[in-house]
């Protein structure tokens, strides 16, 4: 009787011999070839793909063509994407070099304050101190940024950013907490036409005064005219929302607003200046000295072009490159977990109903019948419809809806295989029934299970497809089904950048199954090694 270490050996040398020839079926390299790279590109995903593919909306504008198009097709210049601030966020005192800073009086002072901040330690502070009981006036900052805009063609989007906190001396009011000096808050884009003398022209402008009579109580939070009580931490949301070349719409200190611009906006070469105009209005009459101090942070501008990227961005400004990086790990999800599910479940029933044989094999049989005549698709859309579109239940659903013929196969294998004299062999040593399926059939129906397996996958992949395409995908991850749904959700099939990856990415995914799968079928099938 052999030992153990002779079956480790004799395991290893079929092993080496299955390798070698292996090694010599072009069609079966090329397959692991392409398994290999898309495998390790699902593997180094977050490496590759630099945004996430579901959550990082307006990464670029809405559906930006890929950052070659203008270089394919000159006619059609495009803008990219525009970022002229270096560090908005004043996280140190050497990040105020990066705008000019004007003030009109002696009475402000401007300074980075290393401790408060929106998100992070530092901000820039614009403080105005009148120690005198005697009114000054109005007295302004300007914190100005001058930029290059170079392209000939309009941004598809702009957005500009300036996050505020307000605290400075109070008194008591009809039971409200008031500021002792309102200040008028401005944000303005110029465009310099003159560059000698630097005559400039507005080509946008939104002011907010922050008025004494709208601060709440102390200890209360803000108030839809978004002014704050002394003293606090909470800072005034995006005072401007998304812009586009025709019109701004989004919360600007709290309030909706719609303001037209034109379409000049960002639309040439040009130098322009980002400019935040702080007005203190120390002109009421009182009995002691002020001080008002404004808090400045994230003071920025951001332009999304309508180029971005290696292929673009989806309706919802997605980055699709990111999409397709990420959408290989949920293919090879899929593809192999439902394969395998299907595959050990038609194993388990065609293995029970072979050799069972009888009223079982008759039972189980007319039940894989009855499953066989039922179109596919349509239980598929019921059941994950029922179920909810999560990945593991599309998974699951694929995967018990595949094993039909698999198993008709099998129990047509383990007819012949259970009259064979090596099974009578065992019977007449007593070896029982389960003992006789997973030591004398299993290993000789094993063949059989890979091949399957492996052709099996590609369908797994193409019917998880279907379903995303048809709008049944899981909401927290990104395949290339659904980016097809995207496509076709916004009746972009003109875009071809857009539609042809992600079908051209299945196909060859589905490919190197195939391959591996004929592959192992000459080498594992004696028929057809014989004829080869």
């Amino acid at each position: 009787m052999a030992t153990r270490k002779e079956k480790i050996n004799f395991t290893i040398q079929r092993l080496r011999g299955f390798l070698a020839t292996f090694a010599r079926t072009k069609r079966g390299l090329a397959g692991v070839a392409i398994l290999v790279i898309f495998t390790l590109i699902a593997l180094l995903a977050p490496v590759l793909a630099p945004h996430d593919p579901v959550k990082d909306r307006f990464v670029g504008g809405y559906q930006a063509k890929p950052e070659w198009y203008d270089k394919l097709f000159p006619a059609d210049p495009q803008s990219h994407n525009f970022i002229p601030m270096t560090n908005p966020g004043f996280n140190n005192p050497e990040s105020l070099s990066d705008f000019n800073i004007t003030k009109t009086s002696s009475l402000v002072s401007v300074y980075h304050n290393p401790t408060l901040g929106k998100d992070a330690p530092g901000s820039l502070a614009v403080e105005y101190k009148n120690p005198s009981s005697t009114p000054a006036g109005t007295q302004s900052v300007n914190i100005t940024k001058e930029f290059y805009y170079p392209h000939q063609r309009p941004l598809a989007q702009i957005s500009f950013y300036a996050q505020f906190y307000v605290e400075g001396s109070t008194y008591m009011k009809e039971n409200k907490v008031l500021l002792d000096v309102p200040v008028n808050i401005s944000l303005v884009i110029y465009r310099v036409v003159n560059e000698t003398t630097k005559i400039t022209t507005d080509i946008f402008r939104y002011n907010e005064l922050i008025h004494p009579y709208e601060l709440p109580l102390i200890g209360t939070s803000l108030d839809a005219r978004r002014t704050v009580t002394e003293p606090t931490t909470t800072w005034i949301p995006n005072p401007v929302s998304r812009l586009d070349s025709n019109n701004l719409r989004g919360p600007i200190f709290g309030t909706d607003v719609t303001i037209d611009i034109t379409n000049d906006t960002l639309n040439q070469p040009a130098n322009y200046i980002y400019s935040v105009e702080l007005v203190f209005l120390d002109t009421a009459p009182r009995k002691s000295n002020v001080q008002t101090t404004v808090y400045v942070d994230d003071l920025n501008l951001k332009g999304l072009g309508t180029a971005y990227g290696l292929f673009g961005t989806d309706r919802e400004g997605r980055d699709i490159y990111s999409q397709l990086i990420y959408g290989t790990q949920i293919s090879l999800l899929v593809g192999l977990s439902s394969a395998g599910i299907s595959v050990v479940i038609g194993l388990i029933v065609g293995m029970i109903a072979g050799y069972s044989g009888g009223a079982i094999d008759e039972l189980i049989m007319r039940i894989t019948d009855a499953l066989l005549v039922i179109p596919n698709l349509p239980l598929l859309l019921v059941l994950v419809a029922v179920l909810g579109p999560n990945l593991w239940n599309l998974i699951l659903v694929i995967g018990v809806l595949g094993w039909m013929g698999f198993a008709r196969v099998i129990r047509s294998v383990i007819l012949s295989l259970k009259e064979r004299p090596f099974i009578e062999a065992a019977k007449a040593v007593g070896a029982g029934n389960v003992h006789i399926m997973l030591i004398h059939i299993l290993p000789n129906i094993m063949a059989l299970v890979y091949v399957t397996l492996a052709m099996t996958v590609p369908s797994a992949i193409v019917a998880e497809a279907a379903l995303s395409w048809l709008g049944l995908f899981d909401p927290a991850v990104m395949s290339w089904g659904r980016i097809l749904y995207d496509v076709q959700q916004g009746l972009n099939i003109d875009k071809w950048w857009w539609v042809v990856p992600p079908g051209l990415l299945i196909s060859i995914v589905a490919l190197s199954f195939i391959f591996i799968g004929h592959a192992l079928d000459e080498i594992l099938n004696p028929r057809l090694r014989q004829r080869r």
